[in-house]
């Protein structure tokens, strides 16, 4: 994602058009996620429920990657070996976004696979430790992808690429691989067993997406509440998380030109800027793995008997929206690449908590609510005594919020499975990019109009787009502190 902005510019794409590329993340989230979610819950593979679709989004990523990384060599196949001219900037860009698109679409496969996976292995007692867990698997997995995007890939990897995007591109799909290996054979799936006197259906993908339709209007209040917080969040996020190397590695421009520096010297230019970035995601990304492995540890527990009301996981989810917030708003200041990486940096414990705190709050209702629709049946699985007061009381919930049908579903109910809940949370994470697209797309539009004309670009659109992300943040940090408290 840090080199997808650069990369799509170094082909000659404009900030306007570029930004409605990436409308590709919240269609395939919007699409995929839920679909997904839907498919797999009711997949009676041999393999688990989560398994194939893991396996399948696996291969169409590598494949994506490396279209990706060796698109000019791609296009010169079309053009008849020539790398230049209108033919080839109009075919090389084609083929790199129906990439990116397809890439989009196969990562929300794996991560919806995954998530639902998370939520299937572990009982309501272990979701918060395995949610915390997940998201310092995810910042360990930042702190090497940025220390690969700044260190200089080329020189030591020359066998996998003469671009740093190539050797990202090749390592990406060698640790992929080997994660998903890995994943694929330690956990343990259960397997869902066919029921006979239902025929197979080609109408699967739209019953999922009708059963879709039917719980988003009817959700539990508790997760309708966390679902909100996203929405807002996310709005936020989304403007970071695709602006902000760039960002970083138009200021180490502007300080690079008047001291002297030159791109006519034929190196990797936009690599070199674009490390720049990569560096300030490097301290961003170890700021967020080190706040992963503290923050848990410090926050008490929602789930058990502490005497916290429940209240401490959403408290410091309000204070990572806090943070967030006045980090973004600080861009105005920021002149040089010190200053952005330190920005940038403060940025990671509010990523943590972000990967934490939802995810775990939604973990805890969805696998005790599983747990008390199998009891309903005659299931085995333990720890289905407490009442419903207990569920809402570990999540920090108030009581009334919690939905009569918590305490009465069976297998043959219309309650929501997980992967529905979790497909739906999900939408409400990426629907914010249809948003934060239009709104980028109209402001490079007008702050970068003259770039056309000759003249020097607004050096401060992206930041504009930045702050306006601060501000919704503030709407998110006000919904969460609303989390756990009466509603009259």
């Amino acid at each position: 994602m840090a080199y997808g902005t650069p990369y799509l510019l170094s082909l000659g794409l404009t900030k306007s058009v570029m930004s409605l590329v990436w409308i590709a993340g919240p269609l395939s989230g919007l699409l995929m996620q839920p679909i997904v979610g839907v498919l797999s819950d009711r997949c009676t593979s041999k393999l688990g429920r989560r398994r194939p679709f893991i396996i399948l989004g696996c291969i169409v990523v590598v494949m994506s990657l490396l279209v990706i990384g060796w698109t000019r060599e791609i296009t010169s196949l079309f053009t008849g070996g020539a790398q230049e001219g209108d033919t080839f900037k109009h075919v090389s860009i084609g083929i790199a976004i129906a990439a990116i698109y397809v890439l989009d679409f196969s990562i929300n496969c794996i991560q919806a696979s995954c998530r639902a996976l998370l939520v299937d292995a572990l009982p309501p007692s272990l979701q918060e430790d395995g949610t915390a867990w997940a998201g310092r698997m995810v910042g360990l997995g930042n702190v090497i992808g940025y220390f690969m995007g700044y260190a200089d890939l080329v020189k030591a990897f020359p066998f996998l690429g003469n671009t740093q995007l190539k050797v990202l591109c090749v390592i990406a799909c060698i640790v992929l691989v080997l994660s998903d290996i890995i994943t694929c054979y330690a956990v343990t799936e259960k397997v869902l067993t066919k029921e006979p006197k239902k025929k197979k259906s080609w109408g699967a993908p739209f019953k999922a997406l009708t059963d879709i339709t039917t719980n988003i209007w009817n959700l539990p209040k508790p997760i309708r509440r966390i679902c909100n917080v996203q929405f807002f969040a996310w709005i936020g996020w989304f403007p970071f998380l695709f602006y902000s190397t760039t960002w970083v590695a138009e200021i180490y421009d502007q300080n690079a030109i008047p001291n002297g520096g030159s791109s006519t010297d034929g190196e990797d230019t936009m690599g070199q800027a674009t490390r720049a970035g990569s560096f300030a995601f490097l301290v961003y990304s170890i700021v967020s793995l080190a706040a992963s492995f503290i923050i848990p540890w410090m926050v008490a527990p929602s789930y058990g008997d502490g005497d916290m009301d429940g209240t401490v996981g959403p408290t410091a989810w309000t204070v990572g929206h806090i943070i967030f917030l006045i980090s973004m708003l600080a861009t105005v200041f920021v002149s040089n690449v010190v200053g952005a990486s330190i920005v940038i940096g403060i940025c990671g414990i509010s990523w943590s908590l972000t990967m934490w705190a939802p995810f775990s709050l939604l973990g805890e209702y969805i696998s005790e609510m599983e747990e008390k629709r199998t009891a309903a049946v005659g299931g085995s699985i333990h720890d289905t005594s407490s009442s419903p007061y207990d569920a809402e009381h570990r999540i920090g919930i108030n009581r009334h919020a919690m939905s009569s049908r918590f305490t009465t579903m069976t297998m043959n109910s219309n309650a929501p499975s997980a992967g529905v809940l979790l497909g739906i949370h999900n939408m409400y994470i990426v629907a914010p990019q249809f948003l934060v697209t239009f709104f980028s797309s109209v402001m490079f539009h007008f702050l970068e109009k003259d770039a056309s004309k000759g003249e020097e670009a607004s050096p401060d659109a992206i930041g504009v787009v930045l702050r306006f992300g601060a501000l919704m943040a503030g709407v998110a940090a006000f919904l969460s502190s609303r989390i756990g408290r009466s509603y009259k």
